[in-house]
């Protein structure tokens, strides 16, 4: 095989490569991460609740996220096992029940 074809298979090929790797691969990007890194245990009263979010596992993470928006604009990640945070949730979800009937 000539040289200038060998020279051409190699930069086409290399063009093929960077173009698949250039993709993001569902899983495998940095953006599919968990958002808690740690939890709290420690009770914190409902009036300060701006927003609530259930995030549920996963290919982002395998755990279930639960994160708290304070009124003062301050994130909160807690412990989805707490006993607080478990009743906290089944009211969250009567209400939903209720709302939607």
């Amino acid at each position: 095989m000539p040289r200038r074809a060998k020279l051409l298979l190699a930069v086409t090929a290399l063009c093929c490569f960077a173009t698949v790797f250039a993709f993001p691969m569902e899983g495998f990007t940095m953006d599919h991460q968990c958002r808690c890194l740690s939890t709290t245990n420690s009770y914190i009263n409902s009036r300060w609740f701006q927003r609530i979010e259930i995030l549920p596992a996963g290919p982002h993470c395998r755990n279930i996220e639960i994160i708290i928006t304070l009124k003062d604009k301050k994130t909160v990640c807690v412990d989805p096992e707490a006993d607080w945070v478990q009743k906290l949730i089944n009211k969250v979800i009567k209400r939903q029940k209720s709302v939607k009937k």
